[in-house]
């Protein structure tokens, strides 16, 4: 048997040998075309190999190298294992070109024929030593402080790219420099092909640029002019640059000047007044910071309205410009007033005093606009300036309100007004009737209101809400004296409130405790009864004293500490039972005790006295005889009889 486990342990270990082996990734093919190649020439050299790796879920890396030039390609991506060069790229001499590639298990192929190809490089030694041409362009050569200019060298000027070096792969560097108009050092401003820049100076400039072939430390350097004119300043309108009005408003426009730090500056202004139209005539033309247009409002039209400014180095910003629409002549809004409320009736709508009021122009309308301003009127002044003016009243009789709204274009309407009247109200009648049962009570309201309704209600316990209902339920969680307050209100506004007392009584939990003092004493000691720890009402207590001679003494308490004195010598027994006010005991031994006194002995004196003798020295070393376990269990029966505490 253990011949046949050994030969399955050889097989299984051949198998995972021989899969190992099988799966060695493996070049199988490398090719290059052309593999003779002249670096002066522009010539394309194709690179192709393959292995039995080389697909998405096996190959993990592969590179190519050149016995000349080092690693020419590397990657971890199959479809890049295949590329092109150029031979401008490539020294003179005999490359021998290796494919090595890695599997998923990071295990490497091996470097054989098959694996390897060579490229002959003829022409010159060293393609990227030639001459450096320093190209670059600035764009554009001319513009004012706050632009940006655009710097470009070489193979990223646009449109049309121009290399700076014969071999277009060359390490190059680049250092751009400015020297400002009037001084003699250059600042720097960059190291890159191309780049923005803005941080300029007013002036005329000078830029140049150096280029390194960091494979010879050649280098070559040009220069150019860049003029920073004055800022061009900007200029804002007070208004947007959509406006609707109406025929015959006003347009009031104010232009501000600013420079490119958005700092306020002096300028002129022109204005021009154009029909927004398709060959628009041009109306108007001012020179002023601020202009007022009347005579443009009164035809409906379209309209745009320019302005330029131009700053003390006779500098001029960009046309703004503020398009206009004139709508026909503005209609009056009309005032609306809604009270809240509904009103109790008549012909003069009826409130109770004190009761809240609402006045409301949510009716108003303006049918072309909107409305935005509100002014009520009240005894000849105006309360409020809101769309929503809120009041009470206090005395009877009849008032009025008025109402006049503002619309957008700042016209008023004529005042509206309306009538209400207010009338007495008294509060409301309150009264509640209650059922107990347990400690869970249920309220009823038996309020009324003699010339309403009663609206609202509020159930307090102590002065804590329990409820806004008409009529609730509450239970009580712990005995006590509560005080009952309900309120209502009428339909006026006014409350009236009412309490009355209720009672909550919880049974207290029976738990009947006693505690004792030194249950040894001398004769003529005290032994003290503790029944401080007792729950529940109780009628009083019991106790009973078993004498040493027989005979027995009766005793009745109601005190909570209860003490007895014992002159005799001797082993006395209490029975102690609690009687409830209730008359019904708790049941078992939970409403009595029965501790054992030694009055002038102890403990070991009584065992002494019961006869169960000390185990020998040959009894203590194996079992106990039997007996001494029939004492063991009569003495702990007679314990277990007994409560103690």
């Amino acid at each position: 048997m253990r011949k046949q486990l050994f030969s399955v342990f050889l097989f299984v270990i051949s198998i995972v040998f021989l899969s190992s082996v099988e799966g060695e990734p493996e070049v199988l093919m490398v090719s290059i075309n052309p593999s003779d190649v002249d670096n002066q020439q522009e010539e394309e050299i194709t690179f192709e190999g393959d292995c039995n790796v080389c697909n998405e879920e096996q190959l993990s890396y592969f590179y190519w190298n050149s016995s000349i030039s080092g690693v020419l390609r590397e990657g971890s991506n199959h479809m890049d294992l295949n590329f092109i060069a150029m031979s401008s790229s490539f020294p003179t001499g005999e490359h021998n070109i290796t494919l090595q590639v890695q599997d998923n298990t990071s295990a490497w192929s091996e470097i054989n024929d098959e694996s390897t190809a060579v490229l002959n490089v003829a022409g010159r030694d060293d393609p990227g030593s030639g001459d450096i041409t320093v190209n670059f362009a600035i764009t554009p050569p001319s513009l004012h402080l706050g632009e940006t200019a655009r710097f470009e060298a070489c193979t990223e000027m646009q449109p049309d790219p121009q290399p700076c070096h014969s071999d277009i792969d060359a390490d190059l560097d680049f250092n751009w420099e400015i020297q400002w108009e009037g001084e003699t050092n250059w600042s720097y401003l960059g190291n890159q092909e191309a780049f923005d820049y803005v941080n300029f100076e007013e002036g005329t400039h000078i830029v140049r640029l150096t280029i390194t072939d960091n494979s010879d430390d050649s280098e070559a350097s040009d220069t150019q002019e860049i003029v920073i004119l004055p800022p061009i300043p900007s200029v804002s309108v007070s208004i947007s640059d959509q406006v609707t009005i109406k025929e015959g408003q006003t347009l009031d426009i104010s232009a501000t000047c600013y420079d490119n730090k958005d700092e306020e500056i002096e300028c002129t202004y022109v204005w021009e007044i154009w029909e927004d139209k398709a060959n628009g005539d041009l109306l108007y033309t001012f020179d002023t910071k601020d202009i007022s247009l009347t005579d443009l409002t009164t035809e409906i039209n379209k309209y745009d309205v320019m302005v330029q400014g131009t700053d003390a180095s006779d500098t001029t910003s960009q046309w703004v410009h503020v398009f206009v629409t004139v709508n026909p002549p503005n209609e009056s809004p009309s005032a609306s007033i809604t009270i809240f409320p509904t009103s109790l009736g008549g012909l003069t709508p009826e409130y109770y005093q004190y009761s809240d009021m609402a006045f409301s122009a949510g009716a108003s309308n303006d049918p072309d606009g909107i409305i935005v301003a509100f002014n009520w009127w009240f005894n000849n002044e105006i309360v409020s300036t809101t769309s929503t003016w809120s009041s009470s009243f206090a005395d009877t009789g009849i008032y009025q309100v008025k109402l006049e709204v503002q619309d957008d274009n700042g016209v008023w309407s004529s005042k509206v007004s309306t009538n209400f009247k207010i009338i007495e109200n008294t509060a409301p009648t309150v009264d509640f009737t209650f059922e107990q049962l347990g400690n869970s009570f249920v309220f009823n309201s038996t309020s009324s209101d003699s010339e309403g309704s009663v609206t609202s209600f509020e159930w307090l316990i102590d002065n804590e809400v329990i409820s806004n209902q008409e009529n609730c339920t509450w239970v009580s969680s712990s005995s006590g004296t509560y005080t009952v307050t309900f309120r209502a209100m009428d339909d006026g506004g006014l409350w009236s409130e009412t309490s009355k007392t209720i009672e909550s009584t919880f049974a207290e939990q029976k738990n009947f405790v006693a505690k004792f003092s030194s249950k040894n004493i001398q004769p003529g000691e005290t032994f003290t009864i503790d029944f401080s720890n007792t729950t529940g009402n109780v009628d009083y207590y019991e106790i009973i004293v078993n004498n040493p001679n027989g005979s027995k003494d009766k005793y009745e308490t109601t005190t909570v500490a209860y003490t007895l004195i014992f002159e005799n010598k001797g082993t006395y027994t209490l029975d102690i039972t609690v009687i409830w006010a209730d008359g019904e005991p708790q049941g078992g031994l939970s409403d009595w005790y029965g501790p054992t006194i030694y009055v002038g002995t102890d403990d070991e004196e009584e065992k002494a006295d019961t006869g169960i003798p000390e185990p020998s020295a040959e009894e203590d070393a194996g079992l106990p005889s039997l007996s001494i376990l029939v004492a063991l269990i009569v003495t702990s029966l007679v314990a277990i009889s007994r409560r103690q505490r």
